[in-house]
């Protein structure tokens, strides 16, 4: 049956920040930026607390993380500090933005991911996306997300795709060390390490080996699923507090938002998912790799990014139009990272009405 694809065109393009210097220099202006749209992120947060938790008891939460924080990355810990002086907000509050992943509940309407490297690729090229998929609630019309272009005094200089007073949500550094990555069930949450922190972490590596090294010396807060690439390898961690899953693949890789693998699949319960989509999408996304493995390039890995099968929780995710409540999910962005080229094609948007912009890590 033919659907009526909803057409979301974002009034706001992808704001850039061009950020550089030491790492307080680069929180500050950030914070500087960004202080009106941070001020509005911590107030969503409170008002999705009210009712539960007060103002006061949701800082004493976010404070238990400081020192797990300070004692995983002081480089980043100096930066959020930054970011807090410059937006005139409390530390805690810019923690608090960070623990987005722990504190929000899990659904089915989330992240696909894809990555593709070595013989499934034309020229043995590297790819790592995704289709960035979130609430339609935030979503404000594309104005929401930012990009992110640090330069900094030492080590890689980085893209961040990410929110309003954090570090980084994804992105590609100077080493072309790409990063993309999916929410999964929350097996276990404890105090520790925010996966928005370890990602940031991520992104300041040399190496892929120092970069799957972050998440493996992590006192990890919660769940998640990253997709890391550099020039030449591709890798998949399923991850909880207490244990992970490394997969290396020399084809390709696509995820979404359930556990894989032996280790952490027969532990989560599907009543956790609202709906199959999260199962159908990792089904597709593998189908269409699948069926290309050999042939891949960056507009093969974009076109599977547009797919509409089970529409609208399909890969390419758009509201329901069956629904007028805000609590479902969107393409906030769709992207492909080259590695090698050190390129990050990005539709702001969902990419089937969205075309990719590219953006270089100088």
């Amino acid at each position: 049956m033919e659907v009526s694809i909803s057409q979301i065109k974002p009034k706001n393009s992808l704001r850039v920040l061009e950020l550089s210097g030491s790492p307080n220099n680069i929180g500050y202006e950030h914070g500087v930026k960004c202080r009106e749209s941070i001020n509005r992120l911590v107030d969503w947060f409170y008002n999705r607390f009210q009712g539960k938790i007060t103002v006061e008891q949701a800082l004493r939460h976010s404070s238990k993380f400081i020192p797990y924080i300070d004692d995983y990355s002081p480089t980043i810990a100096e930066e959020m500090r930054g970011i807090a002086e410059g937006s005139m907000r409390r530390y805690e509050e810019i923690v608090m933005i960070s623990l987005h992943e722990e504190l929000q509940g899990f659904t089915s309407a989330g992240c696909t991911t894809v990555a593709a490297t070595g013989e499934a690729t034309i020229g043995g090229e590297t790819y790592v996306g995704q289709n960035w998929d979130s609430s339609l609630e935030c979503y404000e019309e594309g104005a929401f997300p930012v990009l992110l272009d640090v330069k900094r005094d030492s080590g890689p200089n980085y893209l961040a795709y990410s929110y309003p007073g954090m570090p980084a949500a994804a992105g590609l550094n100077s080493r072309g060390i790409g990063l993309s990555w999916n929410s999964v069930p929350r097996l276990e949450l404890t105090v520790g390490v925010p996966t928005y922190t370890i990602i940031a972490e991520i992104l300041r590596q040399e190496t892929i080996g120092e970069a799957l090294g972050a998440i493996i010396r992590a006192k990890r807060a919660g769940c998640f699923n990253f997709v890391i690439g550099d020039e030449d390898e591709i890798y998949n961690v399923e991850a909880s507090p207490s244990d992970l899953d490394l997969y290396y693949s020399d084809t390709y890789i696509g995820h979404a938002n359930h556990y894989v693998s032996e280790n952490f699949s027969r532990k989560q319960k599907w009543e956790m998912f609202k709906n199959p989509g999260s199962l159908i999408r990792h089904n597709r996304i593998n189908k269409l790799l699948k069926q290309k493995c050999g042939e891949l390039d960056l507009d093969t890995c974009l076109s599977f990014l547009r797919d509409h099968v089970n529409y609208p929780y399909s890969i390419c995710c758009h509201p329901d139009p069956r629904k007028e409540t805000k609590e479902q999910g969107v393409t906030y962005d769709s992207w492909v990272m080259a590695t090698k080229r050190k390129e990050w094609w990005i539709s702001h948007g969902p990419g089937c009405v969205n075309p990719p912009m590219k953006y270089t890590v100088k």
